[in-house]
Parts: structure tokens; C-alpha cells; sequence
């Protein structure tokens, strides 16, 4: 059964952040074995604008980034 989002009938839109490209390939091939939407943000800043005007069901976070506390990204989980 595909994962979809509740009541939607469409795929889970997942914000992934990462600043190492290879890291971020590997994580979003993993995740597009699923019927997954993925979007990519190389930087702290990029992934609060995509969170903020895609709001996606899912943020997968590098926690060592180190932009993480400069933007804010460490506050994301308290947000929705």
C-alpha cells in the first residue's frame, strides 16, 4: 500500500536538508523507492523557504549541520 497523506489521495511531500550532496542522493533515492515527493535544500536557509511555502508532511534534517542554529532549523519540529 503507497503511503499518501490523509485525505489528500496524493504522495507524502518530504523536505530533505542536507548540505553534502552525496548524503542528500543517497537519502532521497531511499526515499523515492516510495511514492515519496522529495525536494532538496543544500542550505539552512533554502530549507526554511521550502518548509514555510511547501509545508511538507515530513523534514529530514542533517542535525550536524552547521547552519542548523543560525536559521532556526533546530525550531522546525515545534512549528507544526
Amino acid at each position: 500500500m503507497s503511503p499518501m497523506v490523509e485525505g489528500q489521495g496524493s504522495s507524502v511531500l518530504i523536505v530533505l536538508i542536507e548540505d553534502e550532496p552525496q548524503i542528500r542522493r543517497f537519502v532521497r533515492s531511499a526515499l523515492e523507492l516510495e511514492p515519496y515527493q522529495v525536494i532538496e535544500a543544500e542550505a539552512g536557509k533554502r530549507g526554511l523557504i521550502e518548509v514555510g511555502t511547501r509545508r511538507p508532511d515530513l523534514v529530514v534534517l542533517d542535525l550536524g549541520f552547521s547552519q542548523s542554529r543560525a536559521w532556526g532549523i533546530d525550531c522546525l519540529c515545534h512549528k507544526r
